[in-house]
């Protein structure tokens, strides 16, 4: 599973268009993981929200499909946001909203 922050996606999209030598398609991921890993980091981190992991239980897991941003990287992009506020960040907006 691929993440990236709403931020760096749109940060990337101004910094591509905005860059000359940018052509073709790109790659926008800052952080990649299993959803083995992804309920064990929410449950850490947002106790207060129970993650159902019974099913998961009975699947095996795997190693994370790893799709390189490199690409971009290469024409001097930096992602601002890792995983931990991208969830937080959107913790604190479902919130403001009153949807949790």
């Amino acid at each position: 599973m691929q993440f990236v922050h709403i931020d760096d996606l749109a940060s990337a999209h101004i910094f591509l268009m905005e860059c000359p030598q940018a052509t073709g398609r790109y790659i926008c991921s800052s952080d990649d993981t299993t959803i083995h890993t992804l309920s064990k980091f929410l449950s850490n981190r947002f106790p207060e929200f129970p993650i159902p992991t019974d099913v998961l239980d009975e699947m095996e897991e795997e190693e994370p499909l790893h799709f390189s941003s490199q690409k971009l990287l290469n024409l001097g992009f930096k992602f601002e946001f890792g995983l931990e506020e991208m969830f937080d960040d959107a913790i604190k907006c479902c919130k403001q909203k009153g949807f949790l």
